[in-house]
């Protein structure tokens, strides 16, 4: 009997019936705690770098204590917000809240059961990660924690002193509504009320943390009485909605200043607390009207999206948007129209005088060695293992690594690696490189720095909440969302070294001061390629042979530079160009291109992520001048995946691999197929230089299989670390003293 008693009384608690309840009903509202404990125990965009941006938050560049202090602060707005949509939502089923002191705070006392085990999981992952990835000491972590411990309960207090005020305000309003004392009693206990069937039977309840009590039986109130207090609890409540909306337009109008960038964590709490007061303030209002209004709501913002009455498409920075009659056809005629032999052969000899000027920086009777680098795909892991071989390789070559360069050319954050290393580079070869020379690890510490938290931060402000924000370049306007938070990220991080136009760098490599580059990027209505380069290179838009029975080009690719020359191609955003190559879908918005029809671009890896068959082709181009001026080709990649990989294959599979597998098949494998085809082509372009091609591989190999370096736009300082021994690998050690043998000879 004992059992069943502490049993009955334990079930019927208000926390087990509230927890039962979130289960039961507004499930749409766990979806929020799942993500959140599913992100920080790297389950959900683990592969994106998602739990750092809640185990490692970084505010102005540093992960410190007040960092921390602002993610628990978020932390508490995103209980509270919850605390508030349910208690709207769930109250009035436990009447008896109406007759306690301060209701709601009894009601989060007892509805912590989510909010703690979230509390103590996030501190105790961000323990893990601080000392295992971050290498962080003891009293650095304990100093983490207590800036988290301490924001959080700022807000705890500060909303509940919020409340008790409301409390008595409530009070005082009631009692004047229902008269004076006697009235007052006469209408409150009024016996014979009818029974609410949506009440839920509670035994005892939390009125502190350390004492129960048993829940009041209030048959005996007025019914309307209780559901005023509750309304008026309602109407507080709602304001802190209201108020949460306001702090969230406030940080999107500051958020171009660096102290007002919040870490990207605290921004997605904040507006995963927004999203909740929004949806329990819409089911509270609406009631049985709430599905019909939400499609109707949905309906309309697809016509205005559809009609261009609301446009945020994201756009090239530095192109013109704004006459939209010069704008060039894009189909297949025009393409073929546009991009003839007659400019091909331009082309060739534009770039012909490049090669000329490139050989002339050695001794006239020499044939040197011609270098093409090709970097790979793969966020900021790619950049930093890319700026650390070049960097390292050039250092020990005295400078003959980018000496002998021609074409540097790759995708997404290998190509934000190698545009960073070319423009310090350049300023070393003019004069105007101030500060650390050209081979100090600070350059690397730079290209490694957090760019994740500016676009989450963004994504979750700016995108969504005043996506009618825009910042203009001349005349040319555009939006404020988190491409421009990428770009406006980046340059800081570089020390705005990157802060430039494509035309910068058109005379540097007419004159051969610097090697040649070649961004891509993938059009998404048919998969051509976009090239974007300083020069004109139309002769890789189309392959170079003809077909004896047709005269016609098969072009399948686009010459950014010529093709755009009405909308001042020559004046795109450097970091525009590195960011069209790093569109990884939903991490960045699609770049948008004034063509007619308007056609969008995305990350260069989907059709090509190591950049070689760019580079194939330019070598079958030039093969002729290449055979007869230089010594041969060293074929360079540099990749952030180990090469001829094979993933852990499952011996046993479960319901969800035979559901999903066919589906996503391809795309876990499509690296190892471009890699398949891409062999296959490199070993025919051996044939047009019998014996003068030589190909070297520089790959991150992580130290431990299953502990590498994230695809993301944030490294851990464990992660850096990884990427920058991984260059005193066995294999990458051959590859350079094959490299340093070919360069001396």
């Amino acid at each position: 009997m004992l059992v069943k008693k502490l049993w009955f009384r334990f079930f019927y608690s208000f926390p087990i019936q509230l927890l039962l309840l979130h289960f039961r009903k507004y499930q749409i509202l766990l979806i929020f705690w799942a993500i959140l404990f599913s992100t920080i125990n790297g389950g959900f965009a683990k592969s994106f770098g998602g739990d750092a941006l809640f185990l490692a938050p970084e505010y102005l560049g540093k992960v410190n204590f007040y960092s921390t202090t602002l993610i628990g602060i978020a932390a508490a707005v995103f209980v509270m917000s919850w605390n508030i949509t349910t208690f709207i939502l769930h109250s009035g089923r436990f009447k008896f809240l109406a007759t306690t002191t301060q209701p709601f705070f009894r009601y989060c006392l007892n509805n912590s059961i989510l909010p703690g085990i979230f509390i103590l999981c996030l501190l105790w992952r961000g323990w893990q990660y601080q000392r295992w990835q971050e290498l962080n000491t003891i009293p650095q972590i304990l100093l983490l924690a207590e800036g988290f411990i301490c924001g959080y309960l700022a807000i705890v207090f500060v909303s509940f002193f919020y409340f008790f005020n409301a409390d008595k305000n409530i009070g005082k309003r009631l009692f004047k509504k229902f008269g004076g004392p006697r009235d007052f009693l006469r209408t409150v206990f009024s016996p014979n009320q009818e029974r609410d069937e949506n009440a839920l039977p509670v035994n005892n309840y939390f009125s502190t943390p350390w004492r129960i009590r048993r829940a009041r039986n209030v048959d005996h109130y007025n019914k309307h009485y209780l559901e005023n207090i509750f309304k008026q609890h309602h109407f507080a409540a709602m304001i802190t909605v209201g108020m949460a909306l306001i702090f969230l337009v406030i940080m999107a109008y500051l958020m171009d200043y660096n102290a007002f960038r919040i870490p990207a964590g605290a921004s997605v709490l904040i507006f995963f607390a927004f999203l909740i007061g929004i949806a329990g303030a819409y089911a509270y209002l609406l009631e049985t009207w709430a599905i019909p209004v939400l499609i109707l709501l949905i309906v309309s913002l697809n016509q205005m999206v559809k009609n261009q009455w609301i446009d945020n498409r994201n756009k090239a920075y530095g192109l013109n948007y704004r006459d939209k009659q010069e704008r060039p056809e894009y189909s297949v005629q025009s393409l073929q129209l546009f991009f003839t032999a007659e400019r091909s052969e331009a082309d060739k000899k534009t770039t012909l005088q490049i090669l000329e000027n490139w050989k002339a920086k050695f001794p006239a009777d020499t044939k040197p060695p011609l270098i093409i680098i090709n970097t790979s795909g793969g966020g900021s892991r790619s950049a930093t293992w890319t700026m650390n071989v070049l960097q390292r390789y050039d250092s020990l070559l005295h400078g003959e690594l980018l000496r002998h360069t021609f074409l540097m050319t790759g995708a997404s954050g290998g190509m934000l690696g190698a545009t960073y290393f070319r423009e310090l580079y350049l300023r070393e070869q003019s004069g105007l490189l101030k500060g650390p020379r050209l081979y100090d690890s600070i350059y690397c510490g730079r290209i490694s720095r957090d760019l994740l938290n500016s676009v989450f931060s963004s994504f979750a402000v700016n995108d969504f909440i005043t996506p009618f924000r825009n910042f203009n370049i001349k005349k040319n306007y555009y939006a404020k969302d988190r491409g421009y938070a990428f770009e406006m990220q980046l340059n800081f991080n570089t020390d705005n070294a990157l802060d430039k136009t494509i035309r910068d760098y058109r005379e540097p490599e007419l004159q051969a001061k610097i090697p040649m580059m070649v961004w891509c990027a993938t059009i998404n209505s048919d998969g051509r390629r976009l090239y974007i380069s300083p020069q004109p290179v139309s002769y890789l838009c189309a392959p170079d042979y003809r077909y004896p029975t047709s005269g016609t080009r098969d072009v399948d690719a686009v010459d950014f530079l010529q093709f755009f020359s009405r909308q001042h191609a020559e004046e795109l955003r450097v970091t525009s160009a590195i960011r069209m190559s790093a569109t990884f879908p939903y991490v960045l918005p699609n770049v948008f291109l004034p063509s007619k029809p308007i056609v969008d671009v995305m990350d260069a890896g989907i059709r090509d992520n190591f950049g070689q068959e760019t580079s194939l082709r330019f070598l079958y181009t030039f093969r002729d001048w290449i055979n007869q001026n230089t010594s041969g080709i060293l074929f360079l990649q540099i990749r952030d995946t180990r090469k001829n990989d094979i993933s852990p294959i499952k011996q046993q599979k479960d319901l969800g691999d035979l559901i999903f597998e066919p589906l996503f098949s391809m795309q876990s494998h499509w690296m190892s197929m471009q890699d398949f085809d891409q062999d296959h082509l490199i070993n025919y372009m051996e044939g047009y230089f019998p014996g003068k091609f030589k190909r070297l591989i520089f790959q991150y190999v992580p130290q431990q299989a299953d502990k590498g370096a994230a695809l993301s736009w944030h490294l851990t300082s464990r992660e850096k670390q990884d990427i920058a021994r991984a260059l005193d690998n066995p294999a990458n050690q051959q590859a350079f003293r094959q490299l340093q043998e070919a360069l001396t000879h």
